[in-house]
């Protein structure tokens, strides 16, 4: 088999992957599980929870260790510099 022919029989079988998993995931819709309608009301307390405050503490923590990231790989840097001269 030709290098040319191989190298068209797998760049087929990729692309024929990349259309597949759309028709996995419409074959994972429930029929009798009630689905989401409207908008979400953040007067119910699960919601606010869920929406709001879960995402605010994670943005927070995210940022909290960010920065201690950076204030730790400033100290590493300022001790080789050190170590070097």
């Amino acid at each position: 088999m030709p290098v040319k022919q191989k190298t068209q029989e797998i760049a087929k079988y990729l692309l024929s992957l990349f259309f597949f998993p759309p028709f996995l995931a419409h074959s994972q819709n429930q029929p009798g599980i009630p689905k989401p309608s409207g908008p979400v009301d953040l007067n119910d307390t699960s919601d606010l929870v869920i929406y709001i405050i879960i995402p605010a503490i994670i943005l927070i923590l995210f940022l909290v260790f960010r920065k201690r990231i950076f204030k730790i790989k400033e100290e590493k840097q300022e001790e080789r510099e050190e170590k070097g001269n």
